[in-house]
């Protein structure tokens, strides 16, 4: 007879019962530890219903503002403790808003063509954290506390003025800082205006090294605010003179593993295996060899130009080197040789 004990639920169901997506899930086990699955056979993940209320405790931590950095490793009685003093506080005081955790720049997004995307740039990126994911920006009003993102992220595939007044009530409402809006088709004089409107638009499509790429101005004001959640890993910005101005990182960029020829041969070979990620990834550093050139090709016309363009260049060469290490991985995984 089977028993409560040694009763198991698959990912699926685990994503269900939590409210974490499959894809957060394994994020959150692989850099965290969160949770240690048991096995079968043919090596699925099953989980136990202890996993299920641990899993439970954390996303609502979480949800509370809580980065999952910090509590991974506390064990249940003392998530339950701290879930306990979170609720307290909360009681009676209904002008309260979510803090921010230090050093990181809180996301929320409406769309579903760039929610890979996102995810993608959050997963590379230790200063970006996902808070909410919605299918359409009314669900963002109803269920998203104001103050509890720093930065919305926007799909929309056409855009027209009167859009560009919905959008900044949007963004007043739930007290972002900024915005930034995918589209697909608009007018030109519409488009231009919107950067000094808190707005940055990119058309569509867009990958996760552009997502980052937009992200950099809301990183630095995270990072400002506090250090990364990536212990040891040192800071992206420096202090001049109380000016905030950009600080070219310490240490040599990091030699490239693939050349262009060879991930050109990676796009097409990914196409015959069932695993698509190496087309995914090769299109991925393809981008951001790209801007690497560029930022270190940028002329500069002043020291702080300089400095800004260090910055992106030491970023996006350590950006890629991740991602060239995840290529590795995955082309061994696959018994891909070039």
């Amino acid at each position: 007879m089977k028993t409560q004990e040694d009763e198991f639920f698959e990912i699926s169901a685990v994503a269900r019962l939590t409210g974490i997506s499959s894809h957060v899930l394994r994020v959150w086990e692989r850099r965290y530890g969160v949770v240690e699955p048991h096995r079968s056979d043919s090596k699925r993940r099953r989980y136990s219903r202890d996993h299920i209320q641990r899993l439970s405790l954390l996303k609502t931590l979480v949800d509370n503002g809580h980065a999952i950095g910090t509590i991974a490793n506390l064990g249940t009685a003392q998530l339950e403790e701290r879930l306990s003093n979170a609720l307290e506080a909360r009681v009676g005081d209904d002008s309260l808003e979510t803090a921010a955790p230090a050093g990181v720049c809180r996301v929320v997004m409406s769309g579903t063509k760039i929610r890979q995307a996102v995810r993608a740039a959050a997963d590379h990126t230790p200063a970006l954290r996902i808070v909410g994911e919605f299918s359409q920006p009314d669900e963002i009003l109803a269920s998203l506390r104001p103050g509890s993102a720093d930065l919305l992220i926007l799909e929309q595939d056409t855009i027209f003025p009167e859009d560009i007044a919905a959008i900044q009530s949007l963004v007043a409402k739930i007290k972002v800082r900024r915005a930034i809006l995918v589209y697909q088709f608009a007018r030109e004089d519409t488009i231009q205006p919107l950067d000094i409107k808190r707005i940055t638009a990119l058309r569509a499509p867009v990958d996760a090294a552009e997502i980052q790429l937009a992200c950099i101005a809301d990183i630095q004001l995270a990072l400002r605010s506090g250090r990364p959640e990536t212990p040891g890993g040192p800071g992206l910005l420096g202090e001049s003179g109380g000016k905030g101005v950009f600080q070219r990182p310490i240490g040599e960029i990091p030699p490239r593993l693939y050349n262009d020829e060879q991930l050109v041969r990676v796009a097409r070979i990914s196409s015959i295996v069932k695993c698509e990620c190496p087309q995914h990834l090769a299109n991925l550093l393809s981008s951001l060899v790209a801007f690497e050139r560029y930022s270190e090709q940028c002329e500069d016309r002043s020291q702080e130009d300089a400095a800004l363009h260090g910055y992106l260049h030491r970023t996006t060469a350590e950006c890629r080197a991740g991602m060239e290490a995840a290529l590795r991985e995955v082309l061994a995984q696959e018994g891909i040789e070039l």
